[in-house]
């Protein structure tokens, strides 16, 4: 049974080739084949190699890789597939690691790499580690047959087919990773396809379906999630480029290189069937060619600095028939609403801390529980009330302390106390008492509490190694507070205390009380100085002011 397919696409490479598979052939087993595919060079290219270990295809004229990669695939016996560039190099154990790692049978194995000059190079960590956007390539990863099915590489491509192939891919079952690098890139060649397009030579043939052009995008605005769920929507149906020319945010171009190509323009002739202008206020630039314009409008006259729509626009489309009323003399138009998100959203946790920030209430945990959590990908908005200045992860928003929380507490999703240890554990209880799970460190009066780990929450260590941030997105239902009730401890207080009766005479007073003045001092409400001694009347919300200053007590 064949484990690996080998597949090279070759084109006149045919010394760094030879370098290639003199690397391979002391690897080779029984159990891997090589499939090399010759599109159509100036000379045939004869390996020297048994014919039962490299297989050559031969097209007769030259179609690009993509042709030559799904030749090979066509070809391919192997459970699990590769690609290897013929001007490429791999590790001495290249098939050993490959071989490793797909033991355990994942649909995708991503595979670390480097230049052959040391200048670039990715090593991925673990699974979920990601290569960069510009990065998306075939060579990095191996693949499994059943997981690519019967997908293939767009012929039509000469750039970015790597990319396309991969977005076509679905969403992998199971992945690991080989974090030694075993695949060495060969940069800069001068008759590679990548240097070429660089110089300039696919310039006349860089075509696409759909450009959309927007000169500048900002971090947030409705233009640019507008772009962005047109492109989701959109993308699987048609080919798109969206091209800006100033400036675009870095979080927009990455969300958007996930499915879509993303280009600067850099005096590059681009010609598409269509393009869409997303600005009535931005000039369509001469390097893009289309056969159709699209004018957006998002919208209305008075907002858009009453700037009116050019004329040489094919069609012109509106967000709403609203903003499409604020124009004249437009023509035909169509009203297009805007897309909306569709796929489910990504819970937000909603985090309370009420505790001061330092050390042994768990200040630093704090700060290493959010960078894990945003590390794992989760959302979230963590509430701290607490009076120290302190630098927060994003997501945290400090607020000043108030006396009562229990209101957030009770639309929060986790009460959140890190500390070293707690007597009491105030804010857990009260969390507890309303049904709100709580994260918390091991502190030694949790069972005293009734918490039971999993039902009422989750325990982090106090060295937050083993902190596990994605079980947080299961919410669980906590249990009532499992302590005693108030009643219980109001009579172990009557116990301690003994019984007695009181007098009530505070309460008798009203908005009004007596005060006793212990320190001389000038009272501006009632326009005199105080003396020691001195008994007044005077507002109870003014007295505990006083009281609070230690110049006066209540007298009872």
């Amino acid at each position: 049974m064949i484990k690996l397919s080998i597949i090279i696409p070759y084109y006149n490479t045919e010394k760094l080739t030879d370098e290639l598979l003199k690397v391979l052939e002391p690897q080779m087993t029984k159990e891997c084949e090589i499939i090399l595919v010759d599109d159509g060079s100036k000379k045939e290219y004869v390996p020297w190699q048994d014919e039962d270990m490299v297989k050559v295809m031969r097209l007769l004229s030259n179609k690009g890789v993509s042709r030559a990669r799904n030749v090979g695939l066509k070809k391919a016996r192997g459970k699990y597939i590769v690609f290897i560039d013929s001007d490429d190099l791999v590790a001495d154990d290249y098939i050993e690691q490959i071989f490793k790692a797909i033991e355990t049978e994942p649909d995708t194995v991503y595979i670390s790499w480097r230049s052959i000059d040391g200048k670039l190079g990715k090593i991925i960590n673990g699974p979920d580690d990601e290569f960069n956007a510009w990065n998306r390539c075939v060579w990095n990863r191996v693949f499994s047959r059943a997981y690519i099915g019967g997908i293939t590489f767009n012929e039509d491509k000469q750039i970015a087919e790597d990319d396309q192939f991969l977005k076509d891919l679905p969403e992998a079952d199971s992945k690991t990773y080989i974090s030694k690098p075993i695949y060495f890139y060969r940069a800069g060649r001068e008759d590679s396809l990548t240097q070429r397009a660089k110089r300039g030579e696919f310039r006349p043939r860089i075509k696409t379906q759909v450009v959309i052009y927007c000169a500048n995008m900002q971090k947030i605005g409705g233009i640019e999630t507008w772009l962005y769920y047109w492109c989701q929507n959109m993308y699987k149906l048609y080919d798109i480029m969206v091209v800006f020319s100033d400036n675009m945010d870095g979080r927009q171009i990455a969300r958007l290189s996930e499915i879509v190509l993303v280009m600067k323009l850099n005096h590059r002739l681009i010609e598409c069937d269509t393009l869409i202008n997303t600005r009535i206020t931005d000039e369509i630039p001469k390097e893009i060619k289309a056969k159709k314009i699209v004018q957006m409008v998002h919208g209305c006259y008075s907002a858009l600095f009453k700037c009116d729509i050019q004329p040489e626009r094919d069609k012109v489309v509106f967000v709403s028939q609203a903003a499409a009323d604020t124009f004249k003399n437009v023509g035909k138009y169509d009203v297009i609403h805007n897309f909306t998100y569709s796929e489910k959203p990504k819970k937000c946790l909603f985090l309370i801390t009420a505790s001061r920030f330092t050390r042994e209430k768990g200040g630093e945990r704090m700060i290493q529980l959010a960078s894990a959590m945003r590390k794992a990908g989760i959302e979230f908005v963590w509430f701290v009330f607490s009076h120290q200045d302190t630098k927060l992860v994003d997501g945290m928003v400090k607020l000043p302390e108030t006396l009562n929380i229990k209101e957030y507490i009770s639309k929060c999703d986790y009460l959140v106390q890190l500390s070293d240890s707690e007597g009491f554990g105030y804010s857990i209880v009260e969390a507890l008492e309303m049904g709100i799970p709580v994260i918390t460190t091991p502190i030694s009066v949790l069972p005293e509490l009734g918490f039971e780990e999993n039902k009422d929450g989750y325990v982090v260590p106090f060295d937050m190694v083993d902190v596990r941030p994605e079980r947080f997105l299961e919410v669980p239902t906590a249990a009532a507070y499992k302590g005693d009730t108030n009643e219980a401890i109001q009579n172990k207080w009557i116990k301690l205390l003994g019984k007695s009766k009181p007098t009530g005479e505070y309460l008798k007073q009203g908005n009004y009380v007596k005060v006793e003045i212990i320190e001389s001092y000038f009272d501006m409400e009632l326009n005199r100085n105080m003396t020691v001694g001195e008994v007044v009347t005077m507002r109870k919300a003014r007295a505990i002011l006083i009281v609070g200053c230690g110049k006066a007590v209540i007298v009872r």
